[in-house]
C-alpha cells in the first residue's frame, strides 16, 4: 500500500453516536482546518418556508445559551480562529480553522452552538431585514431574474432547484418564527448523518478524545434521507422575455434539467464536455467565437453549476446589448450543436484534462482545501481513496467518452431562453 496516499494517511473512526470522523495528519504548518456536514439543507424546508435551513444554520451563530454572540466571536478573534455554520442545498456544513494549539476552542465553540443555540429573537428580525433587502436589490439584476425564471420553468415548486418567486419568498421570510427555526433544529439536527474532517498539526487520537468530549453524549435528531426523483428532459423550446427599466445590456440565460448527479458515472466526461464548450469566457469555443471573434459581450459562460447529490440544470449565460440578442442565441446554437456533432478535439480534451489535473492538485494545497475534498469524497460515497485514484482518472477519460456525455446532457434543441433587460 502507498504510505502516501490519502486513503492510507486518513484515519477513520465512527463515535457511538454515529458521527463519522475522519482525521489526516499535516505537520506542514502550526494549523488545523475542520470541515463537515450533516443533512439539513434546504431540500428540506417544510412547505411555505423556503429560507428556513438557511436561517435556522445562519442563527445558530447568534449565542447560545452560555455566551453571547459577541462573546463568542471575542473569544475567537483574540486567538485569529474561524469557525461557523453554513446551509446548501442539501446539507448545513460546520467548519473551522485555527493555529493548532487553539483547536480545542475550535470543537469547543462549534459544540457549544450546535447543541445549545438560543435563538435570539432581536437577531432573527436583524437577519430578516438583511435577507429581505438582499432580495429586493437581487431584482435589480438581470442576471438573477433570468436564472431565478428558468428554474421556474424547468422545475416544480417544491423542487430544490426551483427559485420562489421574490414576493413569495419575502412573504415566508417574514412569517418565519422562532418556534419555526426551533423545530427545523429539533427535527433535523443530529449526529445519524454528521461527519467530520480535520486535517493539520494535530494527532489523531486527540482529535478523537475532543470530538467525544464535545459531541461524544449528543444524539440529536435522527438522519433524515433524501429521495429527489431526476427531473426529465422538456420536450420542446421556450422562450420568454423579464422586461426591467434602464439596462444598457440584457442577460441571456438557456438551459433545460441536465439529469446529471455526481453519482453518475460519466459525470467527469460530461464535466470536460462543458469545460471546453464554454466553463472559461477566455478559452472554450463560446468564448472565443462570441466575445473573442465576434465581440458580442464581454462574458458568456456554461455548466453543470448545481449537479452533485441531485441533478440541477444545464445553462449558458451570456450579458449582450438589447440589438445583439438574436444574433448572439443563434451564434450560440449553432456553436453547441457543431460541438453535438464533431464532438471534442483531440487538443480540447488534452488541454481540459490538464487543467482539471493542476485544479485538483491547488485544492489539496491547503489544510482547508483537504478537508474539503475528503469529506465530498465520502458525501457523494466516492470513498477516500478516490482522492488518490482522481489523477489516473482524469488521464484515462477518452474522446468517445467524451462525445457521449455531450450528446447525453447537452441539448440546445429543447432548451428554455429566458431574457431580462430593457427591451425598448
Amino acid at each position: 500500500m502507498n504510505t502516501n496516499s490519502f486513503a492510507s494517511r486518513t484515519q477513520r473512526y465512527q463515535l457511538d453516536n454515529g458521527i463519522q470522523l475522519l482525521v489526516l495528519e499535516n505537520h506542514g504548518n502550526p494549523t488545523v482546518s475542520l470541515y463537515g456536514y450533516f443533512w439539513a439543507g434546504e431540500y428540506f424546508n417544510p412547505q411555505g418556508k423556503d429560507a428556513l435551513a438557511g436561517i435556522t444554520a445562519s442563527m445558530l451563530g447568534k449565542g447560545t445559551t452560555r455566551r453571547s454572540k459577541l462573546e463568542i466571536a471575542e473569544s475567537m478573534e483574540s486567538r485569529g480562529a474561524r469557525a461557523g455554520f453554513s446551509s446548501n442545498m442539501f446539507t448545513t456544513s460546520l467548519s473551522g480553522l485555527s493555529l493548532s494549539k487553539d483547536f480545542p476552542l475550535i470543537v469547543s465553540t462549534l459544540a457549544e452552538e450546535l447543541r445549545l443555540p438560543a435563538f435570539p429573537q432581536d437577531e432573527l428580525d436583524k437577519m430578516r431585514q438583511r435577507m429581505i433587502a438582499s432580495i429586493r436589490e437581487d431584482q435589480d439584476e438581470t442576471r438573477v431574474r433570468a436564472y431565478e425564471r428558468l428554474t421556474q420553468i424547468l422545475y416544480p415548486a417544491g423542487s430544490p432547484f426551483h427559485r420562489a418567486p421574490a414576493d413569495q419568498l419575502i412573504s415566508e421570510i417574514e412569517s418565519i418564527t422562532i418556534d419555526d427555526i426551533r423545530t427545523f433544529y429539533e427535527t433535523y439536527y443530529g449526529t445519524g448523518s454528521m461527519l467530520i474532517t480535520v486535517v493539520g498539526d494535530i494527532v489523531p487520537d486527540d482529535v478523537l478524545k475532543l470530538i467525544e468530549q464535545s459531541l461524544g453524549d449528543w444524539q440529536g435528531a435522527s438522519p433524515s434521507t433524501i429521495d429527489l426523483p431526476v427531473t426529465p428532459l422538456q420536450s420542446e423550446p421556450m422562450r420568454e422575455t423579464i422586461s426591467l427599466k434602464d439596462k444598457p445590456n440584457c442577460d441571456v440565460v438557456m438551459g433545460h434539467a441536465s439529469r446529471l448527479r455526481r453519482s453518475n458515472p460519466d459525470f467527469i466526461p460530461a464535466i470536460i464536455a462543458n469545460r471546453a464548450l464554454g466553463h472559461s469566457t477566455l478559452s472554450s469555443r463560446l468564448g472565443m467565437k462570441v466575445r473573442d471573434e465576434m465581440g458580442l459581450t464581454y462574458g458568456i459562460n456554461s455548466g453543470f453549476s448545481e449537479s452533485g447529490i441531485g441533478d440541477g440544470p444545464f445553462t449558458i449565460s451570456v450579458t449582450v446589448a438589447p440589438e445583439n440578442i438574436d444574433l448572439v442565441i443563434d451564434t450560440t446554437i449553432e456553436i453547441t450543436n457543431d460541438y453535438i456533432a464533431e464532438g471534442i478535439t483531440e487538443t480540447e480534451l488534452a488541454d481540459e484534462k490538464s487543467s482539471m489535473g493542476g485544479s485538483f492538485k491547488l485544492s489539496l494545497a491547503t489544510n482547508g482545501g483537504m478537508a474539503g475534498r475528503i469529506a465530498d469524497s465520502v458525501l457523494f460515497g466516492l470513498g477516500i481513496g478516490y482522492l488518490d485514484e482522481y489523477p489516473s482518472i482524469i488521464a484515462a477519460i477518452t474522446k468517445d467518452e467524451v462525445d457521449e456525455a455531450i450528446r447525453k446532457y447537452i441539448h440546445p434543441d429543447v432548451a428554455t431562453t429566458v431574457i431580462a433587460g430593457t427591451f425598448e
